[in-house]
């Protein structure tokens, strides 16, 4: 996204954060509008995320459930600089998520045979299963809950909806560029990146931006279909999205990753009127649940 500014003239920036803050629920739609008029074109995909809460990182499940049962933090606070900038912090997290996907955790023979008859990846169907059905996938003895991947969504209503959910306060929708963070859509196999996660991390290697995934072949998940759903893999499980991609932007010709669209607090009933004129509901956000 480049050269973007508000609509309004009401909208208040945070420059320095990529944060603007609608003065009603009414602008709030007008800003995200006029997002997808500038940019949900043939050479752009936007994609959105919406946190009920404006503070809350784009950090995995994964690495919130670390902060909170290894460090004893808010699942929604950074790591103290120091811990950040740790190689052992680095390593640490690494073989935690490697010995939970790859020594305790492996698809099923079913998922592995599809591998080769429908060309699915077993890896990634077992880890979007995980995000999509969290509720049924239980990790067992293992401390750390979740996946390194976020869910993301093509569809603006639909971010709406969950920054909206049991909201009180302000919430936000993350609006990400995902042409601009360069080539990151994978076509390898999630199984050849964990090999090499493994093989580079414990090399001391910093792990790179967060990878997108939206497989040509995927096992149906209505869930996730009704839901529009894309993946981006947290792969610094020190360092949220949003920093990455913060830096990422230093190097790139006036160019925005991604922005912090804030939800208003007051207008909760609103955006559910909203939503609930268009179909956006948990029956059809959560079919078969």
């Amino acid at each position: 996204m480049k050269n973007i500014a508000p609509a309004l003239s009401s909208t208040v920036v945070n420059e320095s954060a990529k944060e603007w803050v609608p003065k009603s629920f009414e602008n709030f739609l007008q800003e995200l509008q006029h997002f997808e008029r500038l940019f949900n074109r043939e050479d752009n995909l936007l994609v959105f995320r919406g946190h009920r809460r404006r503070d809350w990182l784009l950090d995995s499940t994964f690495v919130r459930s670390s902060k909170s049962r290894l460090f004893g933090l808010e699942e929604h606070s950074k790591f103290s600089r120091r811990l950040s900038d740790s190689l052992d912090l680095h390593r640490a997290l690494l073989n935690l998520f490697l010995l939970k996907f790859g020594t305790l955790g492996h698809p099923s023979k079913e998922l592995i045979a599809l591998e080769t008859s429908r060309s699915i990846d077993p890896w990634f169907e077992l880890m979007r299963r995980i995000q999509q059905h969290p509720d049924e996938m239980q990790d067992g003895p293992f401390l750390i809950r979740g996946t390194n991947i976020l869910d993301w969504t093509k569809s603006s209503d639909i971010a709406l909806y969950f920054a909206n959910d049991n909201r009180n306060g302000d919430g936000a929708v993350y609006i990400c560029d995902a042409t601009a963070t360069g080539k990151t859509l994978q076509i390898i196999p999630v199984g050849e990146i964990l090999d090499k996660m493994n093989k580079d991390g414990n090399a001391g290697k910093a792990l790179g931006v967060p990878l997108m995934f939206h497989p040509a072949h995927q096992i149906l998940n209505q869930r996730a279909k009704n839901q529009q759903a894309i993946y981006f893999a947290q792969m610094e499980l020190r360092v949220d999205l949003e920093t990455i991609w913060r830096e990422q932007e230093k190097m790139l010709d006036n160019e925005t990753i991604v922005i912090k669209l804030v939800l208003p607090a007051g207008t909760e009933s609103e955006a559910k009127e909203y939503l609930s004129r268009k179909g956006i509901t948990v029956e059809f956000l959560y079919p078969n649940s």
